[in-house]
């Protein structure tokens, strides 16, 4: 149970924290002629490609790619709510989504400025694209979002042009990889949150709190200070569950001598926050608060070394031979790829480009964001996690959350 002198504390400290948040300042909205300015610019590289035509997958727990585009998020529920976005040279763009939402996304979305036809997914797809075939052929459509897209969507996309070459692209996941100046303040503001539920975390850790009630307390906090929404299930891991690289809270409580980590985000306006601290409670072993400095020396590497025009191997390599360095050895975190924590964020906190990795060709760009996530795991030891949602710059990597990489409550 929560200690009194939690429960106590915490109407004085949401009102803070309320008083404290960035209510005041909201992110600019992106205007219609912007997305229609985007939709043309993709229209525009697909004739350069060659391909007749793009189809554009998305739902609610992937929707970046459509929200990019076209302004539009299905609603999250348990009932699959696939959407396309058909994009082709010489023509305005077609939304297809189930047809509980179709009202909504006449009225929300930024096909208004673009031809509104948004027409239903299961019914109407491989129709339309049948009707459209037959009109002007489609030997080679581009899918981005593929490595998601749904059986049930695919199976109603080859109905409709059974001959077709399809191509797996990645172009929007580039594009959308490159933050306007708009899309950076709504990142920054979702970072501030992000950093308020980590002091949440740090206030409220004493003796005999449990993961689960932590986690919820820095949901609280996140949501009393602007969150629109979650980006992820929150992870608090502590003792021995930091041993798992990802793990969901449980009863396990908090105590004086455990490492405390919080890997953690929120959305504004759909744009997310992705932030991880490793927080030293009381007195806790020597060896435990080496390995989270060490990690946190080759982190603050990477911030001050990588730069735009690094590709994602150099970025990648020039992280090991920080970790080398400091004798950091159980540093890989997909195995199978080889590939290190770094991923990237946006509207979705896990997005595919740019990647950070020793076969990555990827060319960081000035003004792309991604997720900087590094952790390490001791077996005989513990566990120990940073991370920042960074952007970009020619000289460097700007973090755009900004709570202490080391923090010591006694």
């Amino acid at each position: 149970m929560i200690s009194k002198k939690t429960r106590d504390m915490l109407p004085g400290k949401f009102e803070q924290l309320i008083n404290e948040s960035i209510w005041d300042g909201f992110a600019e909205t992106i205007t219609g002629a912007e997305y229609k300015a985007r939709v043309e610019m993709v229209k525009g590289k697909i004739e350069e490609e060659g391909w007749d035509a793009m189809l554009v997958f998305g739902d609610c727990y992937r929707m970046s790619n459509i929200r990019w585009l076209v302004n539009y998020r299905t609603i999250d529920g348990v009932y699959p709510q696939p959407e396309i976005v058909f994009l082709a040279p010489g023509a305005d763009p077609v939304f297809f989504l189930p047809d509980s939402q179709i009202r909504s996304a006449h009225e929300e979305s930024a096909m208004k400025y673009m031809g509104d036809d948004i027409r239903e997914i299961r019914g109407e797809l491989s129709k339309f694209l049948a009707d459209y075939n037959t009109k002007k052929p489609l030997k080679k459509v581009a899918l981005c979002g593929y490595t998601y897209c749904d059986l049930e969507i695919w199976d109603e996309i080859r109905k409709g042009i059974p001959d077709a070459e399809i191509k797996q692209s990645q172009m929007i996941e580039y594009y959308k990889s490159i933050k306007t100046e708009k899309e950076l303040r709504t990142m920054r503001r979702a970072g501030r949150v992000a950093d308020i539920g980590a002091q949440m975390l740090y206030d409220v850790m004493e003796d005999g709190i449990t993961e689960k009630e932590a986690q919820s307390l820095v949901y609280a906090a996140m949501f009393a200070s602007g969150a629109h929404s979650i980006a992820f299930d929150i992870m608090v891991q502590t003792g021995d569950n930091l041993l798992s690289l990802f793990k969901r809270p449980t009863d396990k409580p908090i105590m004086r001598g455990d490492l405390v980590m919080m890997d953690h985000g929120c959305r504004i306006n759909d744009y997310c926050s992705d932030s991880a601290r490793t927080y030293v409670f009381g007195d806790a072993a020597k060896e435990k608060i080496e390995l989270l400095e060490k990690l946190n020396r080759v982190f603050e590497t990477g911030l001050e070394q990588i730069c735009a025009g690094m590709t994602g191997r150099e970025a990648d390599a020039v992280i090991r031979a920080a970790a080398d360095k400091e004798g950091i050895t159980q540093f890989i975190v997909s195995p199978s790829e080889g590939r290190l924590g770094p991923h990237g964020t946006g509207m979705d906190p896990e997005e595919a480009m740019p990647i950070i990795g020793p076969d990555s060709d990827d060319v960081l760009v000035e003004g792309q964001t991604f997720a900087y996530e590094l952790s390490a795991i001791d077996e005989n030891l513990t566990g120990v996690r940073t991370e920042d949602p960074i952007v970009v710059h020619k000289d460097g990597m700007e973090p755009l959350t900004n709570f202490p990489r080391f923090s010591y409550k006694p």
